[in-house]
């Protein structure tokens, strides 16, 4: 059809040509939207790094190293260091001479060379047997017997050690029950049941209960805290697991809901009075009680989406803003400040505010709507009404040092979990996944303040889990 042609056609039938171009910005708008899905990726929205092009990526970000292989010049080494006192001694002394073959074992040696070899031992499962011994005294003919000790309660059963290294399978390295027993038998030579470790599992959550009651008490006197939650695939439903973190405690809780009524059951942050690190999700900031401080690699995505789809210049500047103000937040915590000059925080404030104002200009008034509720917005003006309303937040790393610039410590600590998912599948069971979250909580505390995991989780087993801490309540 011509262009004539296609006035002629409106113009004798305006009905159908009022048909024609809705249904043109309809498609326009949902090829608009699909484009915009095309785009997304892990530098600029919150998808993660293992649902992007990995082919096109490479080609646009990265570049081919100049760097050899191996370690660079200037690397501080870390070979394998001596130890003075090595577990066993093999001596390779000469019998006779190789020259003339007369017998010089029985002489001095000059000098002594020595090399160490580090290796693992033989492995096997050890037996010990508790014999308990009666006794009838010849005087009074009373019987005598020796308790055993309150661990052994059976004829036969598992010990604290094997527990232990099973549990620290499953909920550090991710290790399904079919795996571990692989791994054992492989090992030691002896095969244990997935019932077993799933009654190794049981009797931790159960010695972990004080454990998970002193932690959540220490998280809500934490100054900062920093909030996330990720989606869990329990039996084929979606669940979700919360963390809450701090530098030296984690906690892990489960729940089938995302929202309010998860974190009020969780219940560390309806009691906290701190500042509370999070990706700006609306839940959070329904606990008025808290200061809040908005994630600003979320930001920094957001605003790297508006660069990438609309090209808009007030988004550059703001990344450029943001990161210059988390380089000087830097410097300044190097040099040992505990905040910036009071002219470098106005001439921030003052350039964010500028731009926000700029960014306003560039969004064209929302369309009407015959829906119900507001207009729908571009995404680029709701975030532009984002960091107008929450610019005390989003810039609250300014103005405290305690305060973060990303919520990456929540981030870091939730990853393992989606890793688990790929190794094991699914949860079995909620329950399964309770046992999870608590013994997880206990290992990735241990592992904040550099503590043994294994010799944390034999503690656990021995009734003692805080013992390893150093928290209230170690006997």
């Amino acid at each position: 059809m011509t262009e004539q042609e296609a006035i002629e056609f409106c113009r004798n039938n305006p009905e159908a040509a009022a048909k024609i171009i809705l249904m043109v910005e309809r498609l326009e708008a949902r090829i608009k939207e699909l484009e915009e899905k095309l785009g997304m990726n892990s530098s600029n929205s919150s998808k993660p790094p293992s649902s992007d092009n990995k082919l096109s990526k490479k080609k646009a970000t990265q570049k081919s190293s100049e760097k050899k292989r191996g370690g660079q010049k200037g690397r501080e080494g870390k070979n394998l260091k001596r130890v003075e006192i090595p577990n066993e001694i093999v001596e390779l002394k000469p019998k006779e001479c190789h020259h003339c073959k007369k017998d010089i074992s029985e002489v001095i040696s000059n000098k002594v060379i020595k090399r160490q070899v580090f290796d693992l031992p033989p492995m096997s499962i050890e037996v010990k047997e508790y014999q308990s011994h009666e006794v009838c005294c010849p005087h009074c003919h009373t019987r005598n017997q020796k308790e055993f000790p309150i661990e052994v309660k059976s004829p036969t059963q598992y010990g604290n050690g094997l527990k232990s290294f099973v549990s620290y399978l499953n909920t550090h390295h991710m290790l399904p029950y079919e795996r571990i027993t692989e791994l054992i038998e492989d090992m030691v030579h002896h095969k244990i049941s997935t019932g077993s470790i799933y009654n190794f599992l049981s009797e931790g959550y159960d010695k972990l209960e004080a454990f998970e009651e002193e932690l959540k008490n220490r998280l809500i006197q934490e100054e900062v805290l920093h909030a996330d939650e990720t989606g869990v695939n329990i039996k084929g439903t979606l669940n979700w697991i919360h963390v809450a973190t701090s530098q030296t405690a984690v906690h892990y809780g489960v729940h089938e809901k995302r929202g309010k009524k998860a974190i009020n059951e969780i219940d560390i942050l309806p009691q906290y009075k701190g500042i509370l690190v999070h990706d700006h999700w609306t839940p959070y900031n329904a606990y008025t009680d808290i200061t809040h401080s908005y994630c600003n690699a979320h930001i920094l995505r957001e605003l790297q989406s508006e660069i990438d789809k609309n090209d808009k210049s007030w988004a550059k500047e703001m990344q450029k803003l943001l990161k210059k103000a988390n380089k000087t937040v830097k410097i300044y915590k190097d040099e040992g400040k505990v905040s910036l000059f009071k002219q470098f925080r106005e001439e921030i404030v003052k350039n964010y505010e500028k731009l926000t104002k700029e960014a306003l200009q560039t969004y064209p008034p929302p369309k009407e709507s015959k829906k119900r509720g507001r207009p729908k917005q571009e995404k680029g003006k709701n975030l532009t009404d984002r960091l107008i309303r929450y610019q005390q937040e989003t810039l609250r790393f300014i103005y405290d040092f305690r305060v973060p610039f990303t919520n990456n410590l929540a981030e870091r600590d939730l990853r393992m979990i989606k890793v688990k998912q790929k190794i094991s599948g699914t949860f079995a069971s909620f329950t399964g996944a309770e046992f999870f979250c608590r013994i997880k909580s206990f290992i990735a505390t241990l592992k904040k303040n550099s503590l043994s995991v294994l010799a944390g989780l034999q503690n656990c087993y021995a009734f003692q889990p805080m013992h390893s801490l150093g928290w209230r309540g170690a006997e």
